[in-house]
């Protein structure tokens, strides 16, 4: 479990339904040609046989109260692959420390200066065009990432923080409030941030309450943007 787990309460999750399920894996894939679900593209991922997928979108049984799918192969098709949902993890970890040491002058490494981590940053949360998600992203917060960023979605909250280590600590707080909700998009639905992603109609994110909560508060204030 994650370092501050004990004080970001995750949203409660949607009630899934069939009709939910089929419309995830058609955003997050694509549809086929036919305008189905590409239970090819969606076995592969999930290391399972099309007869498999089939199975999962199938109508319950009458009086069932669950989908066919499994609990575990549910939240798999949320998530990205194991390694790189460890590399995130291990980032959140290594912002922590960095928060841990950053008053420290002997502890600053010279390669967060010379890379501008120490600069403030902004975390933003948009809502992506012409798709139904909400993303969390980092950046600068120059003109230039800005400007980026709109071209991927329009902002719905945004928050300038003291450090990009800051950012990293709350961008992973808004990822595990919004974990029942996540999706992971196939690359060619979305290029950038696949594991930073949730259903649009998830509970809301208000950014200025969570870093009020998450581990990263003791160390340094932080502003609303402009």
């Amino acid at each position: 479990m994650s370092t501050g787990a004990n004080v970001i309460r995750p949203a409660r999750g949607p009630r899934w339904t069939r009709k939910r399920l089929t419309a995830m894996l058609l955003d997050c894939y694509g549809p086929t040609p036919r305008g189905s679900v590409d239970v090819a593209a969606v076995a592969h991922y999930a290391g399972v046989s099309t007869s498999t997928v089939r199975r999962w979108l199938s109508r319950p049984q009458p009086g069932a109260r669950r989908l066919p799918i499994p609990k575990r192969r549910l939240v798999q098709l949320q998530r990205g692959p194991e390694e790189v949902e460890r590399r995130n993890e291990q980032q959140y970890r290594h912002a922590l420390n960095a928060l841990a040491s950053i008053d420290d002058e002997r502890s600053v490494m010279p390669e967060w200066r010379k890379q501008g981590w120490l600069n403030q940053h902004t975390v933003a949360i948009i809502a992506v065009h012409g798709r139904p998600w909400r993303q969390v992203a980092v950046t600068k917060g120059s003109r230039r990432a800005l400007g980026e960023l709109h071209r991927r979605g329009a902002t719905v909250d945004n928050l300038v923080v003291p450090t990009r280590f800051h950012a990293q600590v709350l961008a992973h707080a808004v990822m595990l409030r919004q974990q029942a909700w996540r999706i992971h998009p196939a690359a060619h639905r979305l290029s950038a941030g696949r594991t930073q992603v949730w259903m649009a109609d998830a509970p809301t994110v208000d950014l200025a309450a969570l870093a009020a909560a998450s581990p990263a508060r003791s160390t340094a204030a932080v502003e609303m943007a402009g």
